[in-house]
């Protein structure tokens, strides 16, 4: 095996991980061709905080934690966000003769010349290391500044206050389309989009104005309000990028265009929608390189990641994930091939979009308009010797039933379904037609999902949580067996501190409280610069995974309901979504609220 890099020998001996720990890194290291920090985040053995400090030990380079300096902001200014996000370096801190920046790399050579040209000769440079999270952060907010300044910009160039209000529909002609100010209009929207990891724009007339909201971490949020005269241009320049026809304004339209920022191509899809104040645009973000994606990072953990791993290690049969639009099933399903994903095997995906794009995967684009369907598609993707089949969406009974023949020929199948739980899957197969004895004979396992917010790390305060919630969370978790809430939070509470190598824990140990009953802790954010003031950042999936075993495939022989199959799962040792979300609010990673808000039926 080969040897340990300096990097896994030095996190080794400060504790973070152990010889175990280091195997398996060399030997994932050597199957996938990945580096050891990909390898290490991707397995959750360390934080990106803590390689970033191990490389300042290792190298000697000094490490800044971005979110404890207060930043000004004319030394931001400085460089353009560009070429800050291009570099991947943040300026903190300008003397009369040096500047302090924070760089993801500070090995980067070719950077940090480029950057010592942004400011006058004999400047020194005195570089930092960081993480790409803290450097994302500062864009972020950087480039929130950005739009808001040249929109204003903008507006000041076509002689428009920010204030004026016109009624004149008409104002601008066809011939505006490609001015200056309207296409930096919609530039800046879309750099900001994709910087605040947005996944859609809407862009909404209203009586007197247009206002531009983007739906960031699942939440929608008002970031920006033009005038109502700049309606037209705004949508005809977005009509002109996705090959819409301008002129068109009474019926809905549909289309999608690509853009690249940085290294990062972005597909958007267009609605544009006809309403009483004009026309409504709506884009959603399609981030198309798998990137970072992982089974690991979405959530699943303990037993319920264990079943799902062992469902996609088989040679035949169906796994389904499901869930409403928006929970995260795409991701979860890219992750799943992304595990599996081998030059040995040959995998075909039918999906509507292609979301993200796979390496090694052969990828194709549903389209209904020539005839190309999901059941078409498939049957078609059966004659290309494939060993696993993804199918975007189970929508009908003829892809239901090829999924299942598929099956039971020798395919492992990946799918989704629209249904609000694990087991309500299955009477909704057998709706579809499926005949009972093969869907218990193909059928492995189901997965159910929803995504809450992630609480901010950088404004987290914890709180005693009210004795009505305490006796709530242990009703929920009465049905987790052998399940004691004050030993759990202990073995949580000992585990971080046992990886924390001597940082603040956020989390806080169950404690007694005046009346000798246990006190346990809750999470919320205050809100920050960071988190924009909501007390959210990112997103987290809560889960439950049913396996099916034979008792639970002996139910669906004989038609038992969907509430009993969920019964027999709990028993067999299923955690339920809202168990897993309150298990998650319990350690500081989403809260009640959050969990209680998406996981509704």
């Amino acid at each position: 095996m080969a040897a340990a890099t300096s990097l896994l020998r030095h996190l080794q001996n400060v504790g973070l991980i152990s010889d175990n720990d280091v195997s398996k890194v060399v030997l994932e290291k050597s199957r996938t061709q990945k580096s050891d920090e990909a390898v290490l985040l991707e397995l959750g053995l360390v934080t990106e905080k803590d390689i970033a400090k191990s490389k300042s030990e290792i190298f000697g380079i000094p490490f800044v934690d971005l979110g404890e300096v207060d930043i000004s902001e004319s030394v931001l200014a400085e460089v353009n966000v560009e070429s800050l996000s291009k570099y991947r370096a943040i300026p903190f801190e300008k003397g009369k003769d040096f500047v302090k920046i924070a760089m993801q790399d500070p090995f980067d050579v070719q950077a940090t010349q480029a950057l010592q040209r942004r400011y006058p000769p004999g400047t020194r440079i005195q570089v930092y290391i960081t993480t790409s999270e803290a450097i994302n952060t500062i864009l972020d907010r950087r480039v929130g500044d950005v739009m808001s300044s040249e929109v204003s910009e903008a507006l000041e160039d076509v002689e428009v206050p920010v204030t004026e209000i016109s009624e004149d529909p008409n104002l601008f002609s066809s011939t505006d389309l490609s001015s200056a100010p309207v296409a930096r209009i919609v530039n800046s929207m879309l750099q900001y989009a994709v910087t605040a990891k947005a996944s859609d724009i809407h862009i909404e007339p209203l009586d007197k104005r247009v206002r531009v909201r983007f739906r960031i971490h699942g939440v929608m949020t008002e970031r920006l309000t033009l005038p109502k005269n700049l309606a037209p241009a705004v949508v005809s320049r977005i009509k002109i990028l996705s090959n819409l026809k301008i002129d068109e304004r009474r019926l809905p339209q549909d289309g999608r265009f690509p853009i690249k920022i940085d290294d990062t191509r972005i597909d958007l899809r267009v609605s544009v929608m006809p309403t009483i104040h004009g026309e409504k645009v709506v884009m959603r973000l399609l981030e198309s390189e798998s990137g970072d994606i992982t089974l690991e990072t979405t959530g699943l953990r303990g037993n319920a990641y264990k079943v799902f791993v062992d469902a996609l290690s088989v040679t035949n049969g169906i796994s389904l994930v499901t869930g409403p639009t928006g929970s995260g099933k795409t991701r979860t399903l890219a992750s799943s091939l992304i595990k599996i994903n081998d030059p040995k095997v040959n995998i075909i995906s039918l999906e509507n979009p292609v979301e993200i794009r796979i390496s090694g995967v052969t990828q194709i684009q549903i389209n209904p308009d020539i005839g190309l369907t999901f059941a078409n598609g498939l049957r078609s993707v059966l004659r290309q010797d494939p060993d696993i089949i993804m199918v975007g969406e189970i929508r009908d009974e003829e892809t239901a039933q090829l999924a299942v023949q598929a099956s039971l020929t020798g395919h492992l199948v990946l799918s989704t379904l629209h249904t609000n739980s694990a087991a309500a899957a299955i009477p909704r197969l057998l709706d579809m037609g499926v005949e009972s004895y093969l869907l218990a004979s193909t059928l492995r396992c189901i997965v159910a999902q929803r995504l809450p917010r992630r609480v901010c790390k950088d404004c987290m305060e914890a709180y005693p949580a009210p004795p009505e919630v305490v006796k709530n969370i242990k009703e929920v978790l009465a049905g987790k067996q052998e399940f004691d809430i004050v030993s759990y939070l202990r073995r949580v509470y000992a585990s971080k501190e046992a990886s924390s190598n001597g940082d603040p824990i956020t989390m806080r140990p169950p404690e007694v409280g005046p009346d000798g009953e246990p006190l346990i802790y809750l999470y919320r954010g205050t809100g920050c610069d960071r988190c924009g003031g909501t007390g959210y950042s990112g997103r987290i999936g809560i889960f439950e995974v049913l396996d099916v075993s034979e008792k639970i495939s002996r139910m669906i022989m004989d038609n038992v309901s969907a509430d009993e199959i969920k019964n027999v799962a709990v028993e067999e040792g299923m955690l339920t979504m809202l168990q897993d979300g309150y298990l998650k609010a319990l350690e500081g990673i989403t809260t009640l609220e959050e969990v209680l808000r998406v996981s509704k039926e």
